[in-house]
């Protein structure tokens, strides 16, 4: 059985990701209100898999970046699931939007 909270949808937008003083590009390719699916692309290593994340997303209609932090759930080849841990209500509000952008659009799952 699964799990799920809200809407979820397909998506593309850039997504940088950060552990300490290193940062990742990656491609945000699934999106919830609780967490983002990434495509790293390349596999993922166990040294891009920290206790959290601070997260930028480039959401292709926003002009300010959003940021959260999250934490890794899972990782497969080149995808690696996160959960947001902490995100601030306007960064939350404009990832709704995003999220009702995609309903309009019929991508959602």
């Amino acid at each position: 059985m699964e799990r799920r909270i809200g809407l979820r949808g397909r998506t593309d937008f850039r997504v940088i990701a950060r552990n300490g003083i290193l940062a990742a590009h990656c491609r945000g390719i699934e999106i919830s209100s609780t967490g983002i699916i990434l495509d790293r692309g390349r596999e993922v290593t166990a040294r891009e898999t920290p206790l959290v994340m601070k997260l930028e997303l480039l959401l292709p209609e926003r002009v300010r970046r959003l940021r959260a932090l999250a934490r890794p759930v899972w990782s497969f080849g080149s995808q690696q699931a996160l959960r947001f841990i902490h995100m601030s209500d306007v960064d939350r509000l404009d990832l709704a939007e995003h999220l009702d952008i995609l309903a309009i659009r019929g991508v959602l799952n």
